[in-house]
């Protein structure tokens, strides 16, 4: 359920042409190279995959709140450009529709619209051009959807409301979460009555980039993934300079919006820099700190973490996050880490070996700890490691499921941090194993 554009684009025929061009990974690449620079200052991050048929697949984050956007190749060889939008708001849909057009006349693109085949703006706008009907399709969705978690939440559930699926859920008491903050039943009740009260929730709700662009932009940041604590890696440390950026940009253009001051503040010593606004930040944060406030922040709690193949484990918001290799989860800070190896379990046949069967088969330890919860069952034990500059603790674990196992290893220095060593193990769980078999 979401708002976004399918568009198909093809190269203009020129007249006598001897062919038609196609959209290969070559001239994906250029269209990667002119977005990038146009859309230098909103870009997050692109990344090269490939669909079912093994077609290059290009896709480009434009903001931290936003789905990726997909360019890749129709069944025709034309061009397939996707993009959701109703996660980041009406703003960002506006922008993208403009980056695009000019993309078609750099290029020289025609973009085919037709709702019988599913190729469509579903608001409109990139037809028309109509702001107004852009607004009320925003409004229309965003009371459709919760109206309709309204209706689903009555068993206690949470929900992640307009929020883009980065593989992980966060562990807050609130049981509405958004990218800009928890929200309340309450609050749900009243926007599926009335949507306007809901606009709050993206971060690109205006057109262009004004001081509501960047205030929006650094609170998405802040909320889902900003670790609060000193920077350990290049990455954070610009993240959080990326964030006082936005910050100074939306206070220079309007000084009067609802700004994160506490929070501003806790980034500014994380950074130890010098900040030309750092004396009147400092005095709005002592104003604020008065005032009943939930600090800003997901990752301030634990977080559950998708690793993929139906697996998830929890593990603290503010640990560092790689993959090792392409396949190992690798999750630390200071003193402790997590890795976390996802693989399939099949006998010579090809037929998914059941989890006792894998345990079996992975001998752990005489005497391990063990752990079930359903059809996951898992072993594991403790180990001392000394190395010649260091010396902690290990636990070693499989934790597995019909057709598919994981090996962890907890690493800590501190002895009373055994406990939370077990708990990151039992966390282990594979989402398919608790649905009902057919």
């Amino acid at each position: 359920m979401s708002l976004g554009l399918y568009l198909k684009g093809q190269f203009a025929q020129k007249e006598g042409a001897p062919e038609k061009r196609v959209f290969d990974r070559a001239t994906l690449e250029e269209f990667e190279k002119w977005l990038s620079n146009v859309a230098f200052e909103e870009l997050e991050w692109t990344q090269w995959t490939e669909d079912d048929e093994g077609n290059p697949c290009l896709m480009m984050q434009l903001h931290p709140g936003a789905e990726p956007m997909m360019l890749s190749n129709c069944e025709d060889g034309a061009l397939l450009l996707a993009a959701a939008t109703s996660s980041a708001g009406p703003g960002y849909h506006i922008f993208v529709c403009d980056l695009i057009r000019k993309m078609g006349q750099v290029h020289k693109l025609e973009w085919i619209t037709d709702d019988e085949v599913e190729f469509y703006d579903e608001t409109g706008y990139f037809e028309t051009g109509d702001k107004e009907r852009l607004y009320e399709e925003f409004a229309t969705w965003i009371g459709a959807l919760t109206a309709r978690v309204q209706e689903l939440s009555r068993d206690g559930a949470k929900f992640h409301l307009a929020m883009p699926f980065d593989g992980h859920q966060f562990d807050v008491p609130e049981p509405i979460l958004t990218q800009l903050g928890p929200r309340t039943m309450e609050w749900l009740e009243a926007v599926s009555q009335e949507p306007s009260s809901g606009f709050d929730i993206f971060p690109w709700w205006e057109d262009g980039h004004g001081a509501e662009y960047h205030l929006g932009r650094a609170v998405c940041y802040m909320w889902n993934a900003v670790r609060w604590r000193d920077p350990l890696t290049e990455n954070e440390a610009e993240l959080l300079q990326s964030v006082l950026t936005h910050l100074d940009l939306a206070y220079n253009l309007d000084p009067d919006l609802k700004y994160p001051w506490q929070e501003w503040f806790e980034i500014l010593s994380y950074l130890g820099c010098q900040y030309e606004q750092a004396d009147m930040v400092r005095e709005m944060a002592g104003r604020a700190g008065r005032e009943e406030h939930l600090p800003v922040g997901y990752r301030r709690h634990e977080v559950r973490k998708n690793l993929g193949g139906g697996w998830s484990v929890v593990i603290p918001g503010d640990f560092v996050e790689e993959l090792e290799e392409g396949q190992t989860f690798l999750a630390f800070d200071e003193t402790r880490n997590v890795r976390v190896t996802c693989m399939s379990a099949t006998d010579t046949s090809g037929n998914s070996l059941s989890a006792e069967d894998i345990l079996k088969k992975i001998k752990v330890f005489d005497d391990p700890l063990k752990y079930e919860q359903g059809a996951v069952v898992g072993r594991a034990y403790f180990e001392e490691v000394t190395e010649p500059d260091s010396a902690f603790f290990m636990l070693r674990g499989v934790t597995a499921a019909s057709g598919t196992f994981t090996q962890v290893t907890v690493c800590f220095e501190l002895d009373e941090q055994r406990q939370w060593a077990i708990d990151t193990w039992r966390s282990l769980d594979h989402r398919s194993s608790h649905w009902p078999k057919s």
